[in-house]
């Protein structure tokens, strides 16, 4: 578009929640898992607030909860949320999106190159049930911190559980091994796992030389 003989901006464009769930893991422990899409493929958003708000099957509210993440351009993620106690049983959650910070960023194809390998799910050890698997960075630089975040899926699509840890201090070139715990033998017939892996390009903190010092790479319009 073109406007006073200069290119205009393109409009910058809401996150969209594509869908949110909440799934009981205990008598009052409570997993959620969303699934948010960025539209924009110039702009990302360098941090965004979230709330979570749980009710009873009257409305009444049990739990308010939240918490801040981040999203690249053109970037669909998802957003767990593990371990949330709440006293009585919920029956609706309802999730907002607020704080938007946006930055105009250069293209992030060729940074971020992470490789999950020799992953593996146990419904029963000890009592519990755990996800191991390793992540491979192939990319060239070293970053301080990575966000890990799983999701279980039965043989339907259905979503049966969700875990999140991180990685810090991931070198280039290196694996680091990792594991999430779920504290319940839950049988869970568990068919499929997605594993995503990522890291906050908009932080020049975040990119770190081999002796600890930061590397600027972010280029902030």
């Amino acid at each position: 578009l073109l406007a006073c003989g200069k290119t205009c901006e393109p409009a910058i464009l809401h996150l969209e929640i594509k869908y949110s769930q909440y799934l009981q893991m205990g008598t009052s422990d409570y997993d959620f898992v969303a699934r948010i899409y960025n539209p924009n493929t110039v702009y990302g958003a360098s941090s965004f607030d979230y709330g979570l708000s749980f009710t009873d099957k009257n409305g009444v509210e049990l739990l308010k909860s939240g918490g801040s993440s981040y999203i690249l351009p053109g970037q669909t993620k998802y957003l767990t949320a593990v371990s949330l106690k709440i006293s009585g049983e919920a029956a609706n959650v309802k999730m907002t999106v607020s704080s938007v910070q946006w930055s105009k960023v250069q293209p992030f194809d060729s940074v971020v190159n992470f490789m999950i390998r020799r992953q593996n799910f146990s419904p029963n050890v000890g009592g519990n049930s755990r996800f191991e698997a390793a992540l491979f960075n192939g990319s060239n630089f070293d970053f301080d911190k990575v966000d890990v975040a799983i999701v279980l899926f039965d043989e339907t699509g259905n979503i049966t559980g969700a875990g999140q840890t991180d990685i810090r201090t991931f070198l280039s070139g290196t694996e680091r091994g990792f594991q999430v715990q779920w504290p319940y033998s839950t049988g869970l017939k568990v068919a499929n796992v997605a594993i995503e892996a990522a890291t906050n390009l908009f932080e020049n903190s975040n990119f770190i030389k081999n002796y600890g010092a930061q590397e600027k790479f972010q280029k902030f319009y």
